[in-house]
């Protein structure tokens, strides 16, 4: 009995002592990031509202790429550097049970990963090998326009900003975009490249008690177009009608990966079909291999060394991808849209960041790390901050 009762002991010993030294691993992985940027951080402690991961120094939940940010209340630990890591080609910010990519074959090195993720963060990545374009079948352009039909104005949202939602259906994979206006067509909605069979466009802002023209436009892979008919739409009530279904699923031969994967080539590109068996927000990349060395200055200034640092996520999966790994909550279609441009001769305040192609992020309107306004927005009131590129609302 005694034997029996030192070495359950020891068992338990055992398993805490690993908890706490990967907990002290993950710790220690922190501190180094704190050492160097130690000022960053006493600096945003001076402010009231902040970050939980920051406060807690979980630096490495947004900024290390290969961090396990992705799976909510799990433990954050760094990984060491690959020699081979994805470069994210396109991402899907809308959930979906298909999804349809067009990719250049000048990107694909013969692999694509294809990561979906749940309306919970967790994610899951799995290759594809793909064979070069002259063994897959090619699409030849028929010269056909897609066919438009069943558009439905869906109604108008009370946020910050009024705004419509028009949705519609088209035969076959398209982008999306209303041209509309007050009397003429002057205005467009930033184009949707998520290629699609069932699509929902907001028009925003619009105005209260107005009547609006619009059509919807769609093109092709070939970049065939249709616009539909003109229509109009009334903002003079506020509120949603039921939402329009999912589009249908794709009946495809199951694969090993748990998904359903068709490949063509289109011209010098790759047109992908992927089938999940629920909706899911996905990604899909290549092989990348970047070996970027910093070089540190040592006590002699005439001394030099290099060493790796931790690889860092890109500006895109830092400021859009990390937040929605926790922000599950988040809708574009009635919070602020995100991975957009702004609408053409909208000037920015030059502390609203964007990203490299001039797109929004979240943290265009909140701050990284603390604030003294609420939601770590960039100015005292949300007003302010969206008269800040919205400026007829002054």
């Amino acid at each position: 009995m005694k034997n029996c009762l030192k070495y359950a002991f020891v068992i338990v010993f055992i398993i805490i002592s690993s908890s706490w030294a990967s907990a002290k691993s993950t710790d220690l992985a922190e501190d180094k990031c704190i050492t160097c940027h130690n000022n960053v951080y006493n600096k945003a402690l001076h402010n009231i509202y902040i970050h939980g991961s920051f406060l807690k120094k979980k630096c490495i939940t947004c900024h290390v790429e290969e961090s396990t940010s992705a799976i909510r209340g799990g433990d954050f630990t760094a990984t060491r550097r690959k020699k081979n890591s994805i470069n994210w080609l396109e991402r899907h910010y809308e959930p979906a049970k298909t999804h349809f990519f067009l990719i250049p074959a000048r990107k694909i090195d013969g692999t694509l990963f294809v990561k979906s993720e749940d309306n919970n963060g967790h994610a899951k990545i799995v290759s594809v090998t793909v064979p070069s374009l002259d063994q897959l079948e090619h699409q030849v352009n028929d010269g056909q326009k897609p066919k438009i039909s069943d558009i439905q104005f869906l109604g108008v949202k009370r946020g910050i900003l009024h705004s419509a939602t028009i949705s519609w259906n088209t035969d076959e994979p398209t982008d999306a975009q209303i041209h509309y206006g007050i009397g003429a067509f002057n205005q467009k909605t930033r184009l949707d490249r998520q290629l699609r069979t069932l699509h929902t466009v907001d028009i925003s802002p619009v105005i209260p008690a107005k009547t609006y023209n619009y059509t919807v436009v769609s093109n092709d892979i070939h970049g065939n177009r249709s616009i539909s008919n003109p229509l109009t739409f009334s903002t003079g009530k506020v509120g949603l009608l039921e939402p329009a279904k999912e589009d249908v699923q794709i009946s495809l031969s199951p694969d090993e990966n748990g998904f359903r994967h068709q490949v063509v080539a289109v011209g010098d590109q790759y047109f992908m079909t992927i089938t999940a068996n629920k909706s899911t927000y996905m990604n899909i990349g290549s092989h990348r291999n970047l070996r970027r060395k910093i070089t540190k200055k040592t006590s002699s200034s005439a001394e030099k060394s290099t060493d790796k640092h931790t690889r860092l996520k890109n500006t895109s999966d830092t400021n859009i991808a990390s937040c929605l790994s926790c922000h599950t909550t988040y809708q574009s279609k009635s919070s602020h849209p995100i991975n957009v441009k702004p609408k053409r001769g909208m000037t920015f305040p030059d502390d609203y960041p964007r990203l490299e192609d001039g797109k929004m992020h979240c943290m265009t309107c909140h701050e990284h790390h603390a604030s003294n306004n609420e939601a770590r927005i960039r100015r005292p009131t949300k007003q302010e901050l969206c008269i800040g590129c919205h400026t007829e609302y002054q």
